[in-house]
């Protein structure tokens, strides 16, 4: 496969992640960070377990190669995501995802010490650039609210550190089977998911059930469409891209999501982006720039 078409998977799978998170964020303001995370995570898996069905796409796993997915799924798709949806209710999908920023820094370090993957000038330069994202945004939330609010960035902080193990993890069972198939890694995934979700709290699903009663058939189509678009096609393009790509430089890409989400978002408010965030992209621009021509 070749660098273009890797990039392109990635792209695919940030755009479909930032638009669904909008609707995640809405989601987990009226319920809770988790209540959406498991209808995501829920609706994904009995996709991606007919999309198996139906490409007959299995091949021999190793019983390490299955705990280090299901550990992956615990640790990203689970936890990673309770956090970093929480991080949604206050920071907005936008800014939360331009703290992605500094996972490109952590997954490019795993992939120069165990993958013996080169970490070239540029590529931290650009990393830098994305870097500087953050610091912008915290300004922002600084003026808005006279406070750092420093707890929702620890929120996104969890989250986007979790969901880097995650893909570590996941990378590392690609390692081992080289031959292991999208649709059967993510269902593995996903079930890992959901028995975090069962440790958390047991009866939650019951209590999901009865929530969806009171929900009208517009908002559950809705969620379902967000689930589908941010969990399944997601998930199944940006794994199919992790299996080829350089780590580092892939997880550097998701930067387009808050470019997209900031977007949409500006359009459902009916207002012009702000200097902070302006200046904010600038940055990623300049960084989005490096990491291409690295």
């Amino acid at each position: 496969m070749s660098s273009l078409e890797v990039y392109a998977l990635a792209i695919g799978a940030n755009l479909t992640y930032s638009t669904a998170s909008m609707v995640f964020s809405i989601y987990a303001k009226r319920f809770s960070s988790m209540w959406i995370n498991q209808i995501k995570v829920f609706v994904a898996f009995m996709a991606f377990l007919v999309a198996m069905a139906v490409t007959n796409q299995m091949a021999p796993v190793s019983n390490y190669g299955i705990a280090l997915l299901v550990l992956s799924g615990f640790t990203g798709l689970c936890f990673g995501d309770i956090f970093l949806f929480r991080a949604f209710t206050t920071l907005g999908p936008a800014r939360s995802l331009v703290l992605y920023s500094f996972q490109p820094l952590m997954l490019g370090l795993y992939g120069y010490f165990f993958l013996n993957q080169f970490f070239s000038l540029n590529q931290t330069l650009a990393v830098i650039c994305m870097i500087f994202c953050i610091f912008i945004f915290m300004l922002e939330r600084n003026k808005l609210t006279g406070s750092w609010d420093l707890r929702s960035f620890v929120w996104a902080f969890l989250g986007i550190t979790l969901d880097a193990i995650g893909v570590m993890l996941t990378r590392e069972a690609y390692e081992m089977d080289p031959s292991l198939e999208t649709f059967q890694v993510n269902v593995i995934r996903c079930m890992g998911a959901l028995f975090g979700f069962l440790i958390l709290s047991p009866k939650s699903y019951l209590n999901i059930v009865k929530d969806l009663t009171v929900l009208r058939k517009r908002e559950i189509s809705l969620l379902v469409g967000s689930a589908i678009c941010g969990c399944f096609l997601s998930l199944t393009l940006y794994l199919a891209a992790l299996k080829h790509a350089h780590v580092g430089t892939l997880t550097a890409i998701a930067i387009t999501g808050p470019v997209w989400v900031s977007l949409l978002e500006c359009l459902y408010h009916r207002r012009l982006p702000n200097m902070y965030l302006v200046v904010a992209f600038s940055f990623f621009l300049a960084g989005f720039y490096l990491m291409v021509i690295a």
